[in-house]
């Protein structure tokens, strides 16, 4: 439980001074009646059920929330970032067929049991003297395996082993827009850490919600030569063969700080599914009940009527005792706090941000869009922790053309949604990302809409856009990278003239340019029959489900060139690896 307003707890300070003052009271009673010698038992005491009355009230000003929401339940989902290490000391052969082999097979066990709930996704990261993202993020464990089986000890340049870029590694694979309940690092690795600069990255880690468990491998006793590469001559340093043994400490250390767990394998594999069971999901679900805890709801009704009946319990006429006729300190006493209770409850309460919330969207069914944005904001202000006031503000964003405002309250909303909400929000991106002339943040943002789960005839519709502007923004993708391999006649720089002075192939002709054809269409001509080339094209729907024309934000080729060098730099990222240069080694360790 906790409370909306824990300020006005305050009050309750003044009940021990009041319970002094009624114990008091009942003593005096109780002697003066027994002084003048009255029949039977003094007149009962009222004052219990007052205080009880008062304490109940204030509780009630405070705005207590207790449990959870009936229709937003905690649902599943863990992110699982595998970090192999690929140095070449996982190649020794003390484990079957290699240390490496053997974290690969365990791993499989880890994958199945994540491959049993929809929700979950897996990564790959494998590191050396640096960390190479190998797989990111996904729902699709075949992927996850298959980045896996690839791995092979010296993969990743320079060579040694830097559990630091080991963890930055794997953190930079979580997205950043997400919540950061449910993200759990795996490190399988030897324990060798030639860099010992391990302790910022965790913190780093810790500070993004991650917990790291860690999986040791190899013989910590007598250790195994390090394979050189070449049959039957081990790797040597310094003119001494390399003998490589597990080493447990700094792994110890980063588990117990980021609330993980250690196991040590040494050369028999295990079953990862106890880990996932009792470590992995539970640490998610404590996560995400303690995000929730701001979306419990408000139970102040309750305390109310509890208070008003202790307070007409204490009130009601019963004593058969005759008594002198004056005016009754206890009824005096309850018309006090009566009064009391009356003036801390007569200031004018805040409108809530329900009221804020609903005043808002009247304003935005009936098109006044910069009233319903003011009501949104403040109904933002006054839930900051809620995901509903935060979309209708980016809702609103969307509406006014605002797109990149928009993108950034859609991104604020999403981490705090639920399943149902962030389908909702993916799409509403993915239409803010085509205003903006991103296509492929577009179809990345339908991707996730599409992969969503969540059921109801409300989100199948929304999916079934999501899948229809899916195919509008990949055509509009093709459609560039077409023209991005065509050669361009009216480049100056590439044209080339004939004798006589004219360009070649005749007088160029003038560009019409894509129309603005309400049903989307892009406006090329056909040259069969000079129509229009029909194209799916993008709902218009807006992202609080207002309608919205087709997407604006400049011409249609600068969005264009915009997306195609958005796919170089794509392109780019996913070469072969290289290693950076002059990347320093600890003391030249290679293994």
């Amino acid at each position: 439980m906790d409370f909306e307003n824990p300020q006005r707890l305050w009050l309750l300070l003044g009940l021990p001074p009041l319970i002094l003052w009624a114990w008091r009271a009942a003593r005096l009673r109780a002697r003066g009646w027994k002084v003048l010698g009255q029949w039977g038992a003094p007149p009962r005491d009222r004052s219990v059920g007052i205080l009880i009355a008062l304490t109940f009230a204030v509780l009630a000003l405070a705005r207590p929330r207790i449990g959870f929401a009936p229709d937003e339940p905690i649902g599943p989902g863990q992110d699982v970032i595998l970090a192999f290490d690929v140095s070449r000391s996982m190649a020794a052969e003390d484990a079957t067929p290699n240390r490496l082999g053997l974290a690969v097979e365990t791993a499989r066990s880890l994958v199945d049991v994540l491959a049993r709930e929809p929700a979950d996704r897996a990564g790959v990261v494998a590191f050396a003297g640096r960390g190479v993202l190998r797989c990111p993020l996904t729902q699709n464990m075949g992927a996850v395996v298959d980045a896996m089986d690839r791995l092979r000890p010296g993969d990743v340049k320079p060579g040694g082993t830097d559990l630091a870029a080991a963890l930055d590694a794997a953190v930079e694979a979580f997205d950043p827009t997400e919540s950061e309940e449910g993200r759990t690092v795996v490190v399988f690795t030897d324990g060798e850490d030639h860099e010992g600069r391990w302790e910022e990255a965790l913190e780093r880690a810790i500070a993004r919600g991650v917990v790291v468990h860690a999986i040791a491998l190899g013989d910590a006793e007598d250790g195994n030569p390090v394979p050189s590469g070449t049959p039957d001559q081990p790797l040597t340093y310094r003119g001494e063969p390399v003998v490589s043994r597990r080493n447990d400490a700094a792994l110890d250390a980063i588990a117990e700080r980021s609330g993980g767990a250690v196991l040590k394998l040494g050369l028999a594999t295990a079953d990862l599914g106890l880990l996932y069971r009792e470590r992995i999901a539970p640490v998610a679900l404590a996560r995400r009940r303690a995000s929730k805890a701001a979306d419990r709801p408000e139970r102040f009704p309750l305390f109310l009527a509890a208070s008003l009946g202790f307070l007409i319990a204490a009130c009601r006429p019963g004593d058969r005792v005759r008594r002198p006729r004056r005016f009754p300190r206890n009824a005096a006493r309850s018309v006090i706090l009566g009064l009391a209770l009356t003036q801390v409850g007569a200031d004018p309460a805040p409108e809530t941000a329900a009221a804020a919330v609903a005043r808002g969207r009247t304003a935005y069914d009936a098109g006044r869009f910069a009233e319903a944005l003011a009501a949104f904001e403040a109904a933002a202000a006054r839930a900051p922790d809620r995901a509903v006031p935060a979309y209708d503000v980016a809702a609103t964003l969307y509406q006014m053309d605002r797109h990149a405002e928009a993108v950034a309250r859609y991104q604020e909303a999403r981490v705090r949604a639920d399943a149902a909400l962030r389908t909702k929000i993916d799409y509403a991106l993915g239409n803010a990302a085509i205003g903006l002339g991103d296509l492929p943040n577009a179809v990345r943002h339908y991707d996730a809409c599409l992969a969503s789960t969540a059921p109801g005839e409300a989100l199948d519709a929304v999916r079934s856009d999501a899948a229809i502007n899916r195919r509008f923004a990949l055509e509009q993708l093709q459609e560039a990278i077409s023209r991005q391999d065509e050669p361009a006649p009216d480049d100056p720089s590439d044209r080339k003239d004939t004798p006589d002075g004219t360009p070649r192939g005749g007088e160029a002709k003038p560009d019409d340019g894509p129309g603005d054809d309400p049903e989307g269409r892009s406006g090329d001509a056909d040259p069969s029959g000079g129509r229009e080339t029909d194209r799916p094209s993008p709902r218009k729907r807006g992202g609080a489900g207002g309608d919205d024309p087709s997407p604006p934000g400049g011409s249609p080729d600068a969005r264009l060139d915009d997306a195609l060098e958005q796919i170089r730099d794509a392109r780019r990222r996913r070469l072969p690896d290289e290693p950076p240069p002059d990347a320093p080694r600890a003391e030249g360790k290679d293994w």
